[in-house]
């Protein structure tokens, strides 16, 4: 890109084989095209359904499930088989489902590629569809154009242009078609090239096109999301990694036994291990998953929390690099006018009121240059921060920016960008002119050849320049945002096309405080307790910043704050060895945001990143963890994992804690399904001993684990709980299945699947109750599952009864009676033994 910079339009021109008047031939776009692409940027809303088909496929857990499937068809247990196979097309269509949504949200950014575009070919002008653009096309572009590729320009008249979705700057960037002399460190000096994505806000030009598509900035940009998606998106994952590992062991298990009973020849035998087979088979885990993660989702959006990437709570737990914006963690999203510098004196902000020129003139000429609405009487407010301030500060003086527009009628506005750091506003009041400027203090203090002292202008010697810069750096030192504020009377009305912004008045100084959030050092101690290390990015003066650092405990000493006009000039090896001190970086630009988050990534750091805007995307993008927040687009939510609109290191930490917990809780999750399968393996053999042929059933089977797993899973994954052992698991399911057999022992025929029914679906609603402490004393989402789960046992055990003709007998009634009050009794003891441990 630089290249395109460094040398003169009619050069790139050439080298593009193309032509400033006549552009290009039609006759070539095909060849071109073929060369160097098309203008349109990949999106993954590409990927074709097979794909993710595949994808959910080549999973371990699937393959074993597929397997299950074949032998159950196999051994001719066709209703095994059948449901066996529905179950496996429910879980697979589910995941499949959740994979195309995601693609298909990301999608939604297709419209970026259909615009329509002013080009000239072979010498006439048209009007094509942007993604048919080629390389070395010229276009023309006006006011309110939205630029389709990135384009040098050739020819550029007053040309302004927005490229906050680009660079992320929020001021309006004034470009020309000259070629740039010098080094070229970042985007923002490359104001010879317009980038896609860009909207022009005045002025007009022709330029010519020299990246297309995929390989646009902006393309770039956008080809992050489907990194992301890729890359981060690894709960599933995880869920079918930990699911395969004890699938496979008690896959193996009933593999190497069944093998035994099948080669022995007895049609009994194969049933059994059919009915094994099926145990394993039967889990619906998407659908438990689907209502987990809704859950949660739903739980933190109570807490104004969007989770956008679940994944989220695999990637949180590792973070100990924490990027901080300034606004929103560490000061509140608010600014308060505190001091004012005017005819060589400090006003502070509670000082009483006296009508003086210089204090209205500087009161009217900060609302003037204000786009921000505020309503007092409402307390409603829609602006930037410091224009609010300003508006709040003059409305208790009983000045109101209403009044001051209707007698200050605003004619034009010259925007702020990167390199002019001010705005200046020509208003019209009585029969004369005035240019309102206000912005950064250096800047607007170059453009004033005098200043206002008690409502006389005179002359800005030297020595009054000297003590306006000696308050300004004191003010900042206070830890105070500073700005400048200045003005020119004319008796005309002024053109764009003359220099308004010269000659100026000096009036004076408005240091804004945006206050510290009020728990913001132990906010920060929080974070180094986790051994987590915070580090800033803010928009202030250096000396500000360290002043707000010190006070929020983020730094010692200065050497740790550097500004981003220090970073420009420093190589790789210089910013990584600047990197090892440095906790707070003002005013650094998104290119260099990303380059610090990736060096730290690189040196092997888990990084967490906040972004609000286009620039932050590829910070985003890069960190382990990237969190959107404040007022952030569409595209930025899409590739961020997390969205926290208000204080996001709150936020953040009950990301955190819960990943923990939820952790813990899948883990616990795992062994009470491997606890269950366990004991229903070890039944079925015992009952093969004892030569019991009737006693788990295809609808025990169905019930206890196709339906009753359900209710209990959430109350397992969502509820915190005390952690399971390896050893518990298996001595659990022993002392259960010797429970069973003793009360299956001398049962016949069908009255034996009530009693597997009642004792292992009771066994295990009581074991999830007592480890996830749930209280029956007051109600609770979790009181709800488990009545749910009571309901699924009593419906089931009557469907079994009715569909099976049984009449139980009245011993049958006692020894169940008996076990379960023996269950009760026993986890009862199991929590106190477990208790008395653990003080």
């Amino acid at each position: 890109m630089e290249k395109y910079c460094i040398n003169s339009w009619n050069q790139i021109v050439e080298l593009l084989n193309s032509d400033a008047k006549q552009g290009i031939s039609e006759n070539d776009c095909g060849a071109l095209r073929a060369k160097y692409g098309t203008n349109k940027i990949d999106l993954p809303s590409g990927n074709k359904i097979y794909r993710h088909i595949f994808n959910a496929l080549k999973e371990k857990s699937a393959i074993i499930f597929i397997i299950i499937v074949i032998l159950l068809f196999v051994l001719k247990s066709f209703l095994y088989g059948g449901i066996s196979a529905l179950i496996l097309i429910v879980n697979l269509t589910l995941t499949i489902r959740h994979t195309i949504k995601r693609d298909r949200e990301i999608g939604t950014l297709e419209r970026l590629n259909f615009a329509q575009t002013t080009v000239i070919r072979d010498g006439v002008q048209k009007t094509i569809r942007s993604e048919e653009l080629v390389m070395g096309d010229i276009v023309k572009f006006s006011k309110d154009s939205v630029i389709p590729a990135d384009i040098r320009i050739i020819s550029a008249t007053e040309l302004k242009v927005d490229e906050k979705n680009i660079t992320g700057e929020a001021f309006y960037k004034e470009k020309f078609e000259n070629k740039i002399i010098g080094s070229i460190y970042s985007l923002t000096d490359m104001k010879n090239i317009l980038f896609k994505g860009s909207a022009i806000k005045s002025g007009s030009g022709t330029g010519i096109v020299i990246s297309i598509g995929n390989s646009t900035q902006l393309g770039r940009m956008l080809a992050m999301l489907t990194y992301a998606s890729n890359r981060k998106h690894n709960f599933g994952a995880m869920i079918y990694s930990t699911l395969e590992k004890y699938l496979i062991a008690y896959f193996v298990g009933i593999i190497i036994i069944g093998s035994y009973l099948v080669f022995t020849g007895q049609e009994t035998q194969k049933n059994y291990f059919a009915t094994a087979l099926f145990l394993l088979a039967c889990f619906p885990i998407t659908i438990i998953a689907k209502l987990v993660f809704n859950r949660v989702i739903k739980n933190f959006l109570d807490d104004d929390i969007e989770i956008i990437n679940f994944s989220v709570f695999n990637l949180v737990k590792d973070v100990n690099i924490l990027f901080l914006d300034k606004v929103g963690a560490i000061t509140k999203r608010e600014m308060i006018v505190k001091k004012m510098y005017i005819n060589n004196d400090i006003i502070a902000s509670n000082d009483p009121y006296i009508k003086e020129i210089t204090f209205d003139r500087i009161i009217e000429i900060s609302l003037l240059c204000n786009n921000a609405v505020y309503n007092i009487s409402e307390e409603a407010a829609k602006g930037d921060l410091d224009e609010l301030a300003f508006i709040e500060f003059a409305a208790k003086r009983n000045i109101f920016k209403g009044s001051v527009e209707s007698a200050n009628s605003k004619i034009l506005e010259i925007p702020m960008d990167s390199d002019k750091r001010f705005l200046t506003v020509v208003s019209k009041f009585q029969r004369r002119y005035r240019a309102n400027t206000r912005g950064n203090v250096d800047a607007v203090l170059d453009q004033c050849t005098h200043i206002m002292i008690e409502g006389v202008e005179k002359e800005l010697t030297e020595e009054y320049k000297n003590s306006v810069k000696e308050m300004d750096m004191n003010l900042s030192i206070e830890g105070l945002i500073t700005q400048g504020f200045a003005y020119r009377n004319f008796t005309y009305e002024p053109s764009k096309s003359e220099n308004i912004e010269s000659n100026m008045v000096f009036v004076g100084i408005i240091g804004l405080e945006n206050p510290l959030e009020d728990d913001i050092e132990h906010s920060i101690n929080r974070i180094k307790d986790k051994a987590i290390v915070p580090i800033l990015f803010t928009e202030e003066s250096k000396l500000s910043a360290i002043t707000n650092a010190k006070k929020a405990n983020i730094i010692r000493n200065t050497n740790q704050v550097v500004a981003g006009i220090e970073l420009d000039s420093l190589n790789h090896q210089e910013l990584k060895d600047l990197l090892c001190r440095v906790r707070v970086f003002c005013r650094v630009n998104p290119e260099i945001k990303s380059k610090i988050v990736s060096l730290f990534i690189k040196d092997g750091h888990k990084v967490a990143t906040t972004g609000e805007t286009l620039g932050d995307l590829p910070a985003l993008n890069l960190s382990n963890v990237g969190i959107g927040k404040g007022k952030a687009s569409t595209i930025v939510k899409k590739v961020s994992d997390v969205f926290i609109q208000k204080n996001y290191i709150d936020g953040f930490f009950k990301i955190r804690y819960f990943s923990r917990v939820f952790d813990r809780n899948i883990d616990r999750g795992f062994k009470i399904y491997s606890m269950t399968i366990l004991t229903e393996l070890l039944v079925l053999l015992g009952t093969l001993i004892i030569g019991q042929t009737e006693c788990l059933d295809f609808w025990n089977v169905i019930i206890i684990n196709g339906l009753l797993l359900i209710p209990l899973s959430l109350i397992i994954l969502l509820k915190n709980g005390r952690e399971i052992g390896k050893n518990e698991v298996i001595i659990r399911a022993l002392i259960f299945s010797i429970i069973n057999m003793v009360s299956i022992y001398k049962v016949d025929g069908k009255e034996a699947t009530i009693v597997p029914l009642t004792i292992i679906s009771m066994e295990i609603l009581l074991y999830t109750l007592f480890n996830s402490s749930v209280s029956i004393r007051r109600f609770s989402k979790e009181l709800t599952m488990a009545m749910i789960a009571l309901l699924i046992i009593i419906i089931g055990i009557a469907g079994v009864i009715l569909i099976n003709n049984i009449i139980p007998r009245y011993i049958i009634v006692i020894e169940l009676s008996v076990s379960i009050i023996f269950l009760i009794i026993f986890e009862i003891l199991a929590r106190k033994w477990q208790n008395s441990l653990m003080r």
